[in-house]
């Protein structure tokens, strides 16, 4: 059995034998590996291959070229009889033959894919265990390769939209704790994503930490600004304004916000103010939630 693992430095192991990067004849026959690790399964085309690998400007002989890769990168890993073929040729194309091979990567989306068809504490196992093997940058050994970052962008959205809904799960079943713990990942990833700071924001919130909520909202609002110049969407403003209105958080269960973290709500929600157009933060602290509720109202 060869075994793949995209997260981190790419690493082959072959019935527990390591195969390096030396070993697989070089950068370009890692590469091969790697997009055929990410397409387990399914053959890719010579030509899109060759693309990827030469980033669009293709030498005069790459068919060539791109088959000798090939034979190296098949020695390297002991390539043997049609049953156990690791790196087999389609008429469509190369593949790597997931009876033979496992990939890190491909393991995440099923065990993602499982949990994202049931819900529960089922649901939350499987997320568990798909977020568990997501150790390490994904394609840590090709950071500028154009394919490469195109992975590695599809699979943080994939990964935040899991972790995303993980939350809520934990959050609807009142495990507050790992409700947090898990939007705190999700929004640590993507402090851009309305999504995931929404979730912090309500595992907060329902945890009885109504103080630390708010302040994700003006740490989302701050981002956003910063990064895009825009204000956060109308959900993230309806939800803060429910958070401010509800003085009730802490006697759901969470304990109360102390001194310290009273201190730092009024300072950012002052700052928020005094960023607004229009706006002026009164003198009176006790007079800020009824100035930014008025204001978020009239927007």
């Amino acid at each position: 059995m060869l075994n793949i693992s995209l997260f981190g430095e790419t690493v082959a192991e072959i019935d527990g034998r390591r195969v390096s990067a030396s070993e697989m004849g070089g950068s370009k026959p890692r590469q091969i590996l790697e997009i055929l690790a990410c397409e387990l399964g399914s053959p890719v085309a010579k030509d899109q291959l060759a693309d990827q690998l030469w980033a669009g400007r293709l030498p005069a002989s790459y068919v060539g070229t791109l088959e000798s890769y090939v034979c190296v990168l098949r020695r390297s890993l002991g390539n043997g009889p049609e049953r156990r073929a690791f790196l087999r040729t389609s008429s469509r194309g190369y593949l790597l033959d997931p009876e033979h091979v496992t990939v890190d990567l491909a393991q995440f989306r099923g065990l993602a894919s499982s949990a994202f068809a049931t819900d529960g504490e089922a649901s939350l196992e499987l997320s568990s265990s798909a977020l568990g093997l997501t150790k390490g940058e994904l394609l840590a050994s090709e950071p500028y390769a154009d394919w490469a970052v195109r992975a590695r962008q599809s699979f943080h959205r994939e990964r935040l939209e899991l972790c995303v809904r993980a939350a809520a799960l934990a959050s609807g079943g009142d495990d507050h704790a790992r409700a947090v713990s898990l939007a705190t990942r999700a929004f640590g990833w993507d402090p851009l994503s309305e999504d995931a700071g929404q979730q912090l924001m309500r595992s907060l919130w329902l945890g009885g930490r109504r103080s630390q909520a708010l302040r994700v909202y003006a740490e989302l609002r701050q981002s956003l600004l910063e990064e895009l110049g825009d204000e956060p969407g109308r959900q993230s403003q309806e939800l803060y304004l429910e958070i401010l209105r509800d003085p009730e958080s802490t006697r759901r269960g969470g304990r109360s916000d102390g001194p310290a973290e009273m201190k730092v709500l009024l300072r950012l929600l002052r700052q928020a103010i005094d960023q607004t157009p229009g706006l002026r933060a009164p003198a009176n602290d006790a007079r800020l939630s009824e100035v930014a509720v008025a204001a978020l109202l009239a927007g």
